[in-house]
Formats: C-alpha cells, structure tokens, sequence
C-alpha cells in the first residue's frame, strides 16, 4: 500500500542494480570467450610445431644437400677400429 501514498521507490536503484550485473557478467563472457581463444591459439600453434617440427631441420636452407638425405655410409660412433 506504500505506492498509494507515495511511499516506495521508483525501481530505479534496482534497474541501475540490474544494469550493473548485467555490464559485469558481459564482461566475464568476453573475458572467458578471450581466454578461450587464447588457448585454442596455444594449442593450435603445439600442433602445429609437432608435425611439422621434425622435417624443418632435415629440409633447412643452411644445409646444401639437404634434399639428398644422409650419404655416410659409416655407423654411428664413427670408428673402424675392430680390434
């Protein structure tokens, strides 16, 4: 009965109450959506160094022959020695 003699708000604390939650939880949404595309960037690049991580050193620009493959025909140790 407050409303009939002029007592009671106008809702306008709890519209701006509202309005405050509702800017704090688009907030946490951008925050969780920046996260998340922040680790499936991570776990893309991981990816991405796995299967291509072996072949950049045997196909590097510094090596000359790097096409041909390995042409020693020694085994490992390097040493003829039988004795």
């Amino acid at each position: 009965m407050g409303f009939l003699f002029g007592g009671g708000g106008d809702g306008g604390a709890a519209a701006r109450q509202l309005e405050q939650q509702e800017k704090q939880v688009a907030k946490q949404e951008k925050a969780q959506l920046q996260e998340k595309t922040e680790f499936a960037q991570q776990e893309q690049g991981r990816l991405k160094s796995r299967r291509r991580g072996a072949m950049r050193p045997l196909l590097a620009s510094v090596r000359q022959d790097s096409e041909l493959g390995v042409q020693d025909s020694t085994k490992l140790g390097g040493s003829s020695y039988m004795g």
